[in-house]
């Protein structure tokens, strides 16, 4: 009812009732311009309820023995996959009814197949409420099969993706601040999500009087300052990505929605510290009663501002598009990077929120952890610590400096971005060794349930773990992807899209630190590789590198025209040349940090067998070498046996 209220009273606010289509366009009816705004929120509500079910499951109530679901959280997962079965239909309809919105049909016109197929999925909203009802699907099919932990928090990711996909398209997110518009909306829609959803849990589980509130109740409180703290940064982002100048949100529709939602935000943030105070100084029944109408006081509230949020998705921002020089401008969203240059490279700025949003949390979360362990007295080698701060500064650089506006430009420093980003950030940041630190941080769990250190460990002792710590997965992913992404259409594709290139940035760096987790890392992993498994791996990358990078330098065409002959600046002058030099990049810096980590392998190798013969020596000198006694005592009685067998034969 809550969200409703938003929803309607928004709309009334901004100006967005349906009241026809606007001049020139044509008429999809009114029941595709009452449908779409209705069954968008019955989506988000759904995804909210699917991802709080799924939290409070997981996370919140207390959990069984050895990963098992308790009594409670197997409910709370059943009642996630009711939710889910509601998100699946009306994400489905979402993305119908905006499809008809799109082509400006009524809806059983548009819902011809011939409509349907050409232009479902021309926009990106279709798309992206395809991927959620699609999440909605599996969580509402997997949730009455799982039991444990485990699966449930593979769920929750799945919840996850699907609230994120709406969130990251929309409106505002081709301007000149979609890098920020995209990260502020995943941010908010997930921090809301978890809020909401798992507050509608709690005070389920409170107004039943069920077992468990002890542990609930404070971990929800931790959780919802976690919660405000991302909603407040990101709902800041969003305003500034779509709003053009601070006097629009006081004269446009727009503009008042966003104060309602600083209104409510900054009301919940009082109510949430007068709830906790509240709860805190009383006790037994008193204290549930309170903590209940403080939740509901909250959930009010919070609906409020979702159903306030669904309305802006309908309300044009105030952002005015500025005019560039050129198509090829207007396609990036921002000025052609001047003349390359060896300072220009190295300095620079192009900030993307995505990526400095990962690199202070990679920084803040390490340092944290060493400041931890050292204060129990436990012994970090610095350098460690020197190596991860190297590779967070590195891929800050790589992601956030003016290289990342020139690799958008010009193949060539496209694959001096890729190199650095796959071949170099991850050899530091493996040997930063971050999954020991932070098993030697977090102290193991006294209450049963799974925290933060049995997380690691059962994500370590997990079957996906088992697979993508495979040495010829990992080499799969890293060298031969190569070749089925710069060799086909795939890679234009992603790099026409904010989305995609982020996507490709992310595997470039997950998947070369997989790569070096395994051959170098010090690291625990699912199994322990042979070190001459590993040198295998290693020439058969240098191999396949090499030939990736001499096939682009042969090249007799430009590499990716569809793109970069689209976007391609005046300084570039000649594209086949910039290929050529993209293959030699991919070439020398291919190979350069392979044989670098081929030295410190063999290194390792070598280090390896003194420690074992070390071992022996030691072992010998406590037993008085038994093993090598016994070894030669087995070769005494084969003599004697052999002797024996011939004299015998000799004597007949």
């Amino acid at each position: 009812m809550a969200i409703a209220a938003g929803l309607l009273g928004g709309l009334f606010l901004a100006g967005s009732w349906w009241d026809g289509p606007a001049p020139g366009a044509t008429d999809p009816g009114q029941v595709v311009g009452w449908g779409l705004p209705v069954a968008r929120a019955v989506a988000v509500a759904a995804a909210t309820l699917t991802f709080g079910w799924l939290l409070t499951a997981t996370l919140l109530v207390p959990q069984g023995r050895r990963g098992v679901l308790s009594r409670i959280g197997r409910q709370d997962a059943k009642r996630a996959g009711w939710a889910a079965l509601v998100w699946w239909v009306s994400a489905t309809a979402t993305m119908l009814f905006n499809h008809a919105m799109m082509v400006g049909l009524p809806l059983r016109d548009a819902l011809d197949p011939g409509v349907l197929g050409a232009y479902l999925f021309a926009v990106d909203t279709n798309t992206a409420f395809f991927v959620a009802s699609v999440c909605g699907a599996v969580i509402a099919i997997a949730t009455p099969w799982v039991s444990r932990t485990g699966p449930t928090m593979a769920l929750l990711g799945v919840a996850a993706i699907g609230l994120a996909a709406p969130a990251v398209t929309g409106h505002s997110h081709g301007l000149g601040d979609h890098g920020l518009a995209i990260a502020a909306g995943l941010v908010h829609a997930l921090g809301a999500a978890a809020w909401l959803g798992t507050l509608v849990a709690a005070a389920w589980h409170v107004l039943r009087r069920d077992p468990g509130q002890r542990t609930l109740i404070p971990r929800f409180s931790a959780l919802v300052t976690v919660c405000l703290i991302a909603l407040g940064l990101s709902g800041a982002g969003s305003a500034y990505a779509r709003v053009e100048q601070p006097i629009d949100l006081f004269t446009t529709g727009y503009g008042w929605l966003v104060l309602v939602k600083i209104v409510v935000l900054v009301t919940l943030a009082f109510v949430a510290i007068a709830a906790r105070r509240s709860v805190a100084s009383s006790s037994g029944g008193a204290r549930s009663l309170r903590f209940w109408r403080w939740l509901v006081v909250e959930g009010v509230l919070l609906g409020i501002a979702m159903g306030a949020a669904v309305a802006l998705t309908r309300t044009p921002n105030t952002r005015i598009p500025v005019p560039l020089a050129s198509p090829g401008e207007e396609l990036l969203g921002f000025d052609f990077p001047p003349d390359p240059t060896l300072a220009s490279v190295l300095g620079g700025w192009h900030p993307d929120p995505f990526w400095l949003l990962v690199c202070g949390l990679a920084l803040g979360g390490y340092i944290w952890g060493v400041v931890t362990v050292r204060r129990r007295g436990v012994h970090w080698p610095w350098g460690r610590t020197v190596s991860w701060i190297i590779g967070v500064a590195i891929l800050c650089w790589a992601t956030n400096g003016l290289i990342a506006a020139y690799s958008i430009v010009s193949l060539s420093l496209h694959m001096l971005q890729h190199m650095v980003l796959a071949m170099l950030v991850p050899v530091f940041l493996v040997m930063g060794a971050p999954i020991t630190l932070a098993l030697r941080a977090f102290r193991p769990s006294r209450s049963g349930d799974r925290g933060p250190r049995e997380w690691i460990l059962w994500a370590l002792h997990s079957p996906v773990a088992r697979v993508i710590t495979n040495p010829f997965f990992v080499l799969a992913i890293t060298v031969l992807s190569l070749y089925g992404l710069y060799f086909t259409e795939l890679f234009p594709t992603l790099m026409s899209d904010h989305l995609g290139h982020l996507a490709m940035q992310i595997h470039f760096v997950a998947s070369g630190y997989l790569f070096y987790w395994v051959i170098i890392g010090v690291d625990p992993t699912f199994r322990p590789v042979p070190y001459w498994l590993k040198m295998i791996i290693l020439l058969l990358s240098l191999a396949l590198h090499g030939f990736f990078g001499v096939a682009i330098m042969m090249m007799s065409e430009p590499l990716a025209q569809s793109w970069y002959g689209l976007v391609q600046p005046p300084w570039l002058i000649d594209p086949l040349q910039d290929t050529y030099t993209a293959g030699g990049i991919a070439w020398a810096l291919g190979e350069l940090p392979t044989l670098i980590v081929m030295v410190a392998l063999s290194i390792q190798w070598a280090r390896s067998d003194d420690r074992a013969a070390k071992r022996f020596d030691r072992a010998a000198d406590r037993d008085g070498d038994a093993e090598l006694k016994a070894y030669n005592a087995r070769l005494a009685k084969l003599a004697e046996r052999e002797a024996d067998r011939t004299g015998g034969d000799r004597s007949r």
